[in-house]
């Protein structure tokens, strides 16, 4: 046999073999995997959920397994899923019946509880840890698996918006009002709003990117929140670029534009000095360049941030609980789903946060970075005198910050003297 021929044996024999690796590739799809390592592994599940065992009778004490240790600790639990077990399970309970967890066809799906982890896991990892290479490493699942969850799980969670975010009727602000004015003696004051912004982790791929270049971080989300005393989220608006002005914003929400359906003419929200007066806004008093506030206006403003620092440990809550908020891993492009994705897992957040309050979910200070707002003292508590000017709706053609000057009187004639 000659040279050649040897030659062409080997080149039939490396197509044949390529020919062959090909075929594999096309019909699996991890080729460089051993089959055992090719499927989630429902041992990480159930590890995680493993519950610490009843206390064994006399004749198991001996049995190490009837004894044994629970894999996590409650407070493992919590850390993990930013919630304790036995919400977990509450949580679980409200969304199983949803039909996005019917499975279709011969395949079926994960139990909800595992994508329910998964999702949790995500929205209470920040940075590169809320990747879905960290979830396969975490739960042994593939990277379409970690993003299907998700997506079934915030489904699921979002329709409950109606029945956990919602605005008040006149029958519940009226007692939101009596307990503001008893923790905070403001009267009529129903919610206290707020802006914030959700850090984003890569730069927008649009043509307004700059746009999202926020105050405080690289590139962000602006997002309005309105809050009642007992951090639940009343309404909120999100998807602004991180430029965004908190009045701009506000003034978009339905709260603003159709203020006659959702107050009663005595009613009012609190802000900070970045939103614009009107009957149904008091904001704090702005200190202008070179000039002092007046100390009538300076007590004012301290009277006013006891309350509105509930609204900044509200945020500062949402945050704390759900971290992927510090640093939405998620791009934005010219496709208006890559927004949506982003908009609707943040809806499904405050959806849960309010959930979770309703749970009387215990909160977590150490979550909260309180650097991002002022630690204000307990103001001094004082009998409620009712006042008429307080009690009667601001007449047609009024100043704009009229509200805020009745309220400016009052605490100078009961609480300032």
């Amino acid at each position: 046999m000659s040279e050649d021929d040897d030659d062409n044996e080997i080149e039939d024999a490396l197509d044949l073999l390529v020919a062959n690796t090909l075929n594999k590739a096309s019909s699996q799809r991890y080729l460089f995997r051993k089959s055992r390592y090719r499927k989630g592994r429902k041992e990480r599940f159930t590890d995680d959920l493993e519950e610490e065992e009843e206390e064994a009778d006399d004749a198991q004490k001996c049995d190490e397994e009837a004894s044994r240790l629970p894999w996590l600790t409650d407070d493992e639990f919590l850390s993990k899923y930013r919630m304790s077990r036995d919400s977990f399970y509450r949580v679980h309970d409200l969304i199983k019946d949803h039909p996005v967890f019917l499975s279709k066809g011969k395949k079926k799906q994960a139990p909800v509880l595992h994508q329910l982890m998964v999702f949790l896991k995500y929205i209470g990892t920040e940075g590169n840890g809320a990747s879905n290479s960290n979830q396969r490493q975490t739960f042994g699942i593939s990277y379409g698996s970690a993003t299907n969850y998700r997506k079934r799980v915030t489904i699921a969670i979002r329709s409950f918006s109606k029945e956990y975010v919602y605005w008040p009727d006149k029958d519940e602000r009226d007692q939101i009002g009596r307990e503001i004015n008893r923790l905070f003696n403001f009267p009529h004051c129903v919610g206290i709003a707020d802006g914030t912004l959700f850090p984003l982790g890569f730069e927008p791929e649009t043509i307004d990117a700059p746009d999202y270049s926020g105050r405080k971080y690289g590139y962000s989300l602006s997002t309005m929140i309105i809050c009642d005393h007992k951090r639940r989220v009343r309404h909120y608006l999100a998807g602004y670029p991180g430029q965004a002005h908190d009045n701009r914003i506000f003034k978009d929400t339905l709260l603003a534009r159709k203020s006659g359906e959702y107050f009663e003419p005595t009613e009012y929200l609190l802000g900070d000095s970045a939103f614009e007066n009107q009957w149904f806004m008091v904001s704090a008093y702005k200190k202008l360049p070179g000039k002092d506030l007046e100390r009538k206006e300076q007590l004012f403003n301290e009277k006013m941030s006891t309350l509105r620092v509930v609204s900044e440990h509200c945020i500062g809550m949402i945050k704390g609980r759900f971290p992927w908020l510090r640093q939405i891993r998620l791009v934005i492009n010219e496709k208006k789903k890559s927004l949506k994705e982003i908009l609707d897992l943040i809806d499904a957040t405050i959806v849960l946060h309010n959930i979770l309050v309703s749970f009387a979910e215990e909160e977590v200070d150490e979550w909260i970075d309180f650097d991002d707002f002022s630690d204000i003292d307990d103001p001094e508590r004082a009998p409620y005198q009712d006042m008429d000017p307080l009690n009667v709706s601001i007449p047609m053609g009024a100043a704009k910050d009229e509200r805020r000057r009745r309220l400016k009187d009052y605490f100078e004639m009961y609480f300032f003297l």
